[in-house]
């Protein structure tokens, strides 16, 4: 039985960019199964595509890895990419990842070279898999996951920090806009401010992990595929609430606590219990 908005778009005669993708091809990387979907003419960018997914792929294993297979819609242009996730004027935007799927402008749009590419499919990919370990695919969207954390772990595992503003940077921004909460306004903010919001996430998921350790990421997605909402898992798992970390994290900036330019080699950064006295 067709869903009711389905039935809705094609008496509308409403089709979607998706619509157009009709040539399919299936690859494996490291067990992991992805399904490539395209116009018949797109051969070169899903060639790109395929490739790009066997250096994109390996990097998930410090979550664990993807749990179920992963459809990738190459989409011809901008244009096309921002009707199919229906996020107009994100003129920034190159993909969007839901639980099984990636939405992906076509690499040859805006990515001459190999390696911006594979970065993106990573970060994408860090959200299929953190949307799967979080949830099932009837449930995975209600678990109130923020912008500072998803996007922040993905930025993490891909490793595109260096594209993003300075911890000094971060520290200055929150500084000047005293009024802006990238915490609790990413989503409305990361139009506007996709810079310094993807940064200081970026910064503050770093933050967490050097702070509390992978397994308490890893512990957090499974309190919430089990059904607590992120405040709950997050609280569970770290041990204070996201609250609590975001005014840890910023006490961190204010205080410059990464500025620890002589500590011997082999030492860790300073975290918040260095420049703190204890209390």
């Amino acid at each position: 039985m067709r869903a009711p908005w389905l039935v809705l778009l094609l008496v509308c005669g409403c089709t979607s960019p998706l619509s157009a993708l009709t040539s399919e091809r299936t690859i494996t990387v490291d067990a992991q199964r992805f399904l490539l979907r395209s116009r018949e003419d797109a051969g070169r960018d899903v060639d790109r595509v395929a490739s790009a997914l066997s250096t994109a792929t390996p990097p998930l294993s410090v979550w664990g890895g993807l749990e179920q297979s992963v459809t990738v819609h190459v989409l011809r242009d901008h244009e096309e990419l921002e009707r199919a996730v229906r996020r107009p004027g994100f003129d920034w935007l190159r993909a969007w990842a839901r639980y099984d799927d990636v939405m992906l402008q076509a690499p040859s749009t805006w990515a001459p070279a190999q390696e911006p590419l594979v970065e993106l499919l990573t970060h994408e990919l860090t959200h299929c898999l953190m949307f799967q370990r979080s949830g099932g695919p009837d449930d995975w969207s209600k678990r109130g996951i923020p912008l500072w954390f998803r996007e922040g772990m993905a930025v993490w595992t891909a490793k595109q920090g260096d594209k993003y503003p300075t911890l000094e940077d971060a520290s200055s921004w929150i500084a000047q806009h005293r009024d802006l909460d990238a915490f609790k306004d990413g989503e409305a903010l990361s139009q506007a401010w996709s810079g310094p919001v993807y940064g200081i996430a970026h910064h503050a998921f770093a933050f967490l992990v050097r702070r509390y350790g992978q397994d308490a990421v890893t512990a957090l997605m499974a309190r919430m595929k089990s059904g607590q909402s992120f405040h709950d898992a997050f609280t569970g798992a770290v041990g204070l609430t996201p609250r609590l970390f975001q005014k840890d994290f910023e006490t961190y900036l204010r205080l410059k606590g990464f500025r620890d330019w002589a500590r011997p080699v082999g030492r860790p950064p300073k975290t918040l219990r260095d420049v703190l006295p204890e209390r």
